[in-house]
């Protein structure tokens, strides 16, 4: 029996460990590939308890999908100050749009990207699975 994960087997236990591959999750897939192939650029998928998926880009570079779109907070401010949100509605755009980000935040130093207050993965992952109350 192979231990090889494969699609709908997310963690590689074997027989009647499959889980169903979403559509937010294979959305998320697909950037990281194009991101890969395209801008060689390595990339996580993560599917959250939402039913949305990250895609982790880079440290404070975390693009969401619903499984339809993109959106991301980029690394740049808004003429205000204030973090600038960023969509888009197809995979290459999506992958080009990260890219010039990743590019922006690989010049950055990983201090002032956390003092920047840029998204965390782990802050973003806890945030799913802590009950609130």
């Amino acid at each position: 029996m192979s231990t090889t994960p494969k699609r709908g087997d997310r963690c590689g236990c074997g027989v009647g460990s499959a889980v169903s591959v979403t559509a937010a999750v294979r959305h998320a897939e697909d950037l990281a590939a194009a991101l890969a192939e395209v801008h060689h650029i390595d990339a996580d998928v993560h599917e959250l308890v939402s039913g949305n998926a990250i895609v982790s880009v880079h440290y404070g570079l975390l693009a969401y999908t619903d499984g339809e779109r993109f959106w991301w907070t980029g690394p740049e401010l808004s003429d205000v100050g204030s973090p600038l949100l960023s969509s888009a509605l197809t995979l290459l755009a999506a992958a080009e749009q990260l890219a010039e980000h990743h590019a922006v935040l690989r010049a950055r130093d990983a201090a002032d990207v956390l003092r920047a207050g840029s998204p965390l993965l782990a802050d973003v992952i806890l945030a799913e699975h802590v009950d609130p109350r």
